[in-house]
């Protein structure tokens, strides 16, 4: 099953939220701008581009695959 967009939004807001000192870095490192990342944190942008949505989904899979940090999901595995 692929999953849809408003899912991955839903995903990328709470990793975003969860880790929200750390922006500036997710930013550089996601390759979308500190404050397109402010906006579709806070929920400004309700329908922010396919590929912005895509560049912080990955940054967050390489994240957690790399470096597991705790208490994300992935890290009890």
């Amino acid at each position: 099953m692929e999953p849809n967009q408003p899912h991955w939004i839903d995903a990328v807001r709470a990793n975003l939220q969860k880790h929200k000192r750390e922006w500036p870095a997710i930013a550089r490192d996601s390759g979308v701008p500190y404050h397109t990342v402010v906006k579709v944190a806070s929920g400004r942008v309700t329908d922010p581009r396919v590929s912005t949505v895509q560049a912080l989904h990955d940054y967050f899979a390489r994240r957690t695959s790399e470096h597991p940090m705790p208490g994300d999901a992935t890290s009890a595995n």
